[in-house]
Parts: structure tokens; sequence; C-alpha cells
């Protein structure tokens, strides 16, 4: 029916709208941070109180494609030095790519851990994977390496590089693990945000 065709296609033009602004949201802030590198804005905060809330905002999104996020060791407070704004978009980058890679059915599994001082975040999903031969482009500053998703959304690479740098921001690091295609992916973060002084 006509209502049902313009209902699809509204559906669809908001979230090609969502994309957009989250890809300029990306592009700003990118551009932002390589002019101006030492603006980093660190307070005390819950690190788990941030990846949990963060996380829950996606919730609807994932069930929408039948992916299931689930927090694993969130459970005790988790306090540290760290920049919140940084450190919700390099996990909404991590979950956005997750959900792009997983297949219906999938779960994205996000945990936390502390190590001396820094703690660690993972966001592990059981999506496609990432074919050896591609693993090498990933993180590299001139790629802008992307691939389509499970259902052929297209990233611009960008996402990833602005969470690079803010991880390294943070005296940390941004890496990932997959053993090839169809076994999904782990990616890991560390930021040095423990026993400093506010």
């Amino acid at each position: 029916s006509i209502g049902k065709d313009m209902h699809e296609m509204l559906n669809m033009a908001n979230r090609m709208t969502e994309e957009v602004f989250s890809l300029l949201d990306n592009l700003l802030k990118w551009a932002k941070n390589r002019l101006n590198k030492q603006h980093v804005y660190k307070q005390q905060t819950d690190i788990n109180s941030i990846i949990d809330s963060t996380a829950e905002m996606y919730v609807p999104m994932a069930a929408q494609k039948g992916v299931k996020i689930i927090l694993e060791n969130l459970d005790k407070e988790l306090v540290g030095l760290v920049d919140i704004d940084m450190l919700k978009t390099i996990i909404r980058n991590l979950i956005s790519n997750a959900m792009k890679f997983s297949f219906e059915g999938g779960t994205i599994t996000l945990s936390s851990r502390s190590e001396g001082d820094f703690v660690t975040v993972s966001v592990k999903d059981t999506g496609k994977g990432i074919k050896k031969e591609d693993q090498d482009k990933l993180l590299k500053q001139d790629s802008h390496f992307t691939t389509y998703g499970t259902k052929n959304e297209k990233g611009s690479g960008l996402g990833l590089m602005l969470c690079k740098d803010f991880v390294e921001l943070h005296g940390g690091k941004l890496w990932f693990e997959s053993e090839g295609e169809g076994k999904g992916t782990t990616f890991l973060f560390s930021m040095k945000a423990l026993n400093q002084e506010a």
C-alpha cells in the first residue's frame, strides 16, 4: 500500500539522516582534535556506569537487527580520571561498528577490567570478523579503510581513527583481535585512568 511504502521510505530517510549526522559528528570531532590535540578535560567518574549508560542507548537499535547487547564484569565501581565525552564517543563508535558487522541472533559483549594504572574495555561481537588480508589496513592513519556491514551498511573509517586518537590522548592504545572471516571480532582499548590525582 502507498501508506506502507511511504512509511518505509520515511524510515529509510530517517536512518540515512542519522548516519550522515553520525559521520559529520565524527568528522568534526576528529578535525577538532587534530587542530587542538591538548584539549582533554579529565574528570573523576565511574567508568563502568559510562559504559553501561552508553550501551543502554543502543539496545533498541540492536534489537531491531536481532542482536543482543550483554554487559559483563560491570557490577562494581571502576572510578578513574577520563574525558567523559571522549570515552562515550569511543564506546559509541565501537558498539556501532559491532552492530554493523553482526548477524541476526548475534551478541555484543562489553566488559572492563583494571590493571595497575590502566583500565581496559573490550567490545566483542560474534559477527562477520575481519579477513586476514584486511587486518593490516585497519587503524592505519592514511587508509580510512572500511567495509560493508552485514546489511550492506557503509562506514567511513573515520570512527576508528577518532577512537584511536582519543585513546592515545589518555596514554593508552586501541587494538583488535579477530581470527578471520566469520569468527567475530573483539575491539579493546586501554586508558591510563586509575591511581591519578584529580
